[in-house]
């Protein structure tokens, strides 16, 4: 969400997520992970997330994160211009009758943890149980996507989250054998590239009577988390996005 400047239309520095897979120039990670159907994490606000077990027959729900300011934004005297009001509602601080309702609304004090588990769990376990699930981020530049989707080792995101679910499921249901394959892309200016294939660039999205599909595309079978989040770090640095 764009920042409000100057005296009189102060600068919004909160950025909004649409939570819970990409820089402002469209880009999108994804960690696809096919368990006799497909898991598809793509890092790209943040959108489509189950949020509780009541709600997973919604095909789509939407989920909203505030940051906080940055130091620098503090330093620059920018103000925060929209807020959290209870685990729904988005409420402009500068005129309290505009507000917009969600799905989940998360403030800036909210662990990534909390958000994986209210918002995106479910999809995780729906796609262990064969239903196709997608969580997605989008946003404006620096509005907090990777930290959300990615996160560090202090704070892991929801990709390595949700891998480390998808491996605990398999552990815990010996009966049943699972398949679970990687495959990482972005889209760039409208270009789909391949970040685990140098020569997958300008790849085309396909549809037959499975679903969607990019015609292609590289798909590594994983078996370990280890191995899983070594192919989205190794997508990371082919990232087109970031060169320019």
């Amino acid at each position: 969400m764009a920042s409000k400047q100057g005296p009189k239309s102060r600068k919004l520095s909160s950025d909004l997520q649409s939570s819970i897979s990409s820089h402002s120039n469209a880009k999108k990670y994804s960690a696809r992970q096919n368990v006799e159907s497909s898991l598809e994490v793509q890092s790209s606000l943040e959108s489509s997330v189950s949020v509780d077990t009541e709600r997973s027959k919604e095909n789509v729900t939407v989920t909203v994160r505030f940051r906080p300011l940055s130091q620098k934004e503090i330093r620059q005297g920018e103000e925060i211009a929209w807020y959290a009001d209870g685990e729904t509602i988005v409420r402009s601080e500068y005129n309290q009758t505009v507000a917009y309702a969600y799905d989940r609304v998360f403030g800036p004090t909210t662990t990534t943890h909390h958000v994986y588990d209210v918002a995106a769990q479910d999809v995780v376990t729906g796609a262990m149980e064969g239903i196709n699930g997608t969580i997605f981020a989008y946003g404006v530049t620096s509005s907090g996507k990777t930290h959300t989707m990615h996160g560090d080792q202090r704070s892991p995101g929801i990709i390595p989250l949700a891998v480390k679910d998808a491996f605990s499921v398999i552990q815990e249901t010996p009966s049943r054998e699972f398949l679970l394959r990687v495959s990482y892309l972005e889209i760039y200016n409208e270009v789909v590239n391949d970040l685990l294939n140098p020569v997958g660039q300008n790849l085309r999205i396909r549809e037959d009577l499975q679903g969607t599909y990019v015609e292609g595309i590289k798909e590594e079978v994983v078996l370990s988390p280890a191995h899983a989040l070594s192919l989205i770090a190794a997508g990371e640095g082919r990232d087109i996005s970031l060169v320019f």
